[in-house]
């Protein structure tokens, strides 16, 4: 099998179980609780994670997310 070859059996197991999740731009109550996890996650662990002010807040909520929370 090359790689470039996906196995049909395993989309068929995979798809057993269908997850609808909206857009972020259609929760965009979401987008502070995501971005403080994604600054902690990549802040080394002796650091405190930065802080989002009120004006990045405002920003991120304004945007459209046309890459939803891959952008994000």
């Amino acid at each position: 099998m090359s790689s470039e070859t996906f196995r049909h059996d395993l989309l068929y197991r995979l798809n057993v179980i269908n997850i609808q999740l909206p857009p972020l731009r259609e929760r965009r109550e979401d987008i502070p609780l995501l971005a403080a996890h994604f600054l902690r996650k990549h802040t080394p662990r002796n650091q405190t994670p930065p802080q989002l002010d009120e004006t990045a807040l405002s920003y991120l909520n304004h945007y459209t997310w046309p890459g939803n929370v891959r952008e994000l």
